[in-house]
């Protein structure tokens, strides 16, 4: 499923009275999702990430502005309606419910348009072979089901429905045969199979007599070979179905029976993703779903996340604060700010090209050190030292200089010596591998500057001399912030990704127009 969102705003209304301005949490939002893409909605609070989100599943009405599924405007469609899926940050699951129940909820009323099936077939079929050519596997897996030195009934059942990929009906059919107590097996696995094929031979009659016709896959068929559809509740053996075949897919087969009391944090919002998962939605919405879980958990559940998105193939938005998560999972990110995109683009591209200095600042851990600079005959200086020369002119002033932890380097590993920062180290820190020097600076925006270097140098407190790996120095403009590319071949790329840009906003709006003509066209 592809998403497109245009021109989407939500402004949140102030009060006149008491001189309370109106809010606008999102702002002309324009950002096309593609069909299986994980996305990361990433920024600090009131950026505007978790309205986007609920404006996507319909919980807020946008200001102005669409949302697109595909070719369908669902801009004011109800959340129930979009096939969407939702978890939330606080996991929202019934605690009288077990874990089962708490699956099934969403499925207990739902209706859904599906083929008829001719349900007594496909059961008699399942179930003769299965004891035909797993009767020694449904003995052994009953016998070992066992629980205080008795065999379980609710293991065995459990363990055939896992075994197999059988509903729950079927396995409590199994286990009624009592196989596992006869001396004699076979004779009961013969009687039962004689009675399905009579069984299957009168439902086939009966079809025969109301000229109702069955395919391969077991659905009703009218006599010019259409499949019978109609929309109908989702039975019980189709809820058991949906539900065990999620609990599979999030890792939760062996706590069904559980109460969410049981379980830990990363479980319970396993379940909470599996309910989300078992209407088969068309989207995943995740809000913020990994901030009620401590550090290790984190790092589990979202691997988690990313596996269950990878194999379900599912368009998913994710809503995060955290950089590492959106940066570890996700295909692409969007920055946000003040409910405006920053920039999207993959996660390692965003940090290795940042558009503007808050990106610059956001991403990052340590954070990239940012100083005041002056831009001068196409030179830079951060103070008196010239650090840059542009290949393109660039206008004279003031300007910001960011320079990744990582990006310096010792004066005598320095290639060109008239290109220079000096520093004031007041700190090295041992981190292992690297070292971790605290430095200062008169020209430096905020409290203290960190570098990285390699733990094998020879580096002392004081005076030192830094030259700097290029690819890890940003330059941006005083006044607006935005990039400032310095040689040729960056601004031609900028130049080529606001032509595309442009380009895909022109295409939506002529695919906009084209349909209300159409609806036009229908209406006359």
């Amino acid at each position: 499923m592809e998403i497109r969102l245009v021109g989407l705003t939500k402004k949140f209304p102030g009060d006149a009275k008491k001189g309370i301005p109106d809010t606008v949490a999102v702002d002309d939002l324009n950002i096309t999702i593609k069909d299986g893409e994980l996305i990361g909605l990433l920024g600090p609070s009131g950026c505007g990430k978790s309205t986007t989100l609920y404006m996507l599943s319909g919980l807020k009405e946008p200001t102005s502005g669409e949302i697109w599924f595909d070719d369908e405007d669902v801009t004011h469609l109800a959340p129930e309606k979009r096939g969407i899926g939702l978890v939330f940050q606080n996991y929202a699951l019934y605690p009288h419910l077990s874990v089962y129940d708490n699956v099934a909820f969403p499925l207990t009323n739902m209706k859904t348009v599906a083929p008829a099936k001719e349900t007594v077939l496909m059961n008699c079929d399942v179930e003769t072979e299965l004891l035909k050519n797993h009767a020694d596997e449904i003995i052994n897996i009953i016998k070992s089901s066992v629980y205080h030195n008795k065999i379980s009934k609710e293991l065995a059942i459990q363990a055939l429905v896992d075994h197999f990929r059988i509903v729950t009906s079927m396995a409590k059919k199994l286990f009624g045969l009592k196989l596992h107590c006869s001396e004699n097996p076979q004779t009961i696995i013969d009687a039962t199979i004689e009675k399905l094929a009579a069984l299957r031979e009168k439902q086939v009659q009966k079809n025969n007599a109301k000229h109702i016709l069955i395919n391969d896959k077991y659905e009703l068929i009218d006599e010019q070979g259409n499949v019978l559809v109609f929309k109908r509740k989702i039975t019980k053996d189709e809820i058991d179905a949906l539900v065990r075949s999620a609990a599979r897919l999030v890792q939760i087969e062996d706590y069904l029976q559980r109460k969410p009391s049981e379980l830990s944090g990363g479980q319970q919002q396993r379940v909470a993703i599996a309910r989300a998962l078992v209407k088969r939605p068309k989207v995943l919405l995740l809000d913020e779903p990994l901030s009620n879980l401590d550090a290790r958990l984190r790092i589990q559940t979202r691997e988690e996340i990313r596996r269950i998105q990878q194999e379900t193939g599912i368009t998913t938005v994710f809503v995060t604060h955290d950089q590492e998560e959106a940066m570890s999972i996700c295909d692409d990110i969007v920055v946000m700010k003040n409910g405006k995109e920053m920039q999207k683009d993959h996660p390692q591209e965003v940090y290795r090209d940042p558009k503007n200095l808050f990106v610059a600042k956001f991403l990052g851990t340590p954070p990239i050190n940012v100083f005041k600079a002056n831009i001068s005959n196409n030179q830079i200086f951060i103070g008196s030292e010239k650090i840059l020369d542009s290949k393109v002119d660039v206008h004279d002033g003031e300007c910001y200089v960011g320079i990744r932890p990582e990006g310096f380097l010792l004066y005598g590993e320095a290639k060109e010596e008239d290109k220079v920062l000096t520093l004031t180290c007041n700190e090295v820190q041992t981190m292992g591998r690297d070292l971790s020097l605290i430095c200062s600076s008169p020209w430096l925006v905020g409290d203290k500057i960190k570098i990285i270097v390699d733990s094998d140098l020879d580096v002392k407190v004081g005076e030192i001399k830094f030259a700097l790996r290029y690819n890890k120095v940003f330059v941006f403009d005083g006044k607006t912030e935005e990039r400032i590319y310095l040689t040729q071949e960056e601004v031609e790329a900028n130049e080529r990704e606001k032509q595309e840009r442009l380009a895909e906003i022109e295409e939506v709006r002529a695919k906009e127009e084209a349909l209300a003509y159409n609806d036009e066209e229908d209406k006359k």
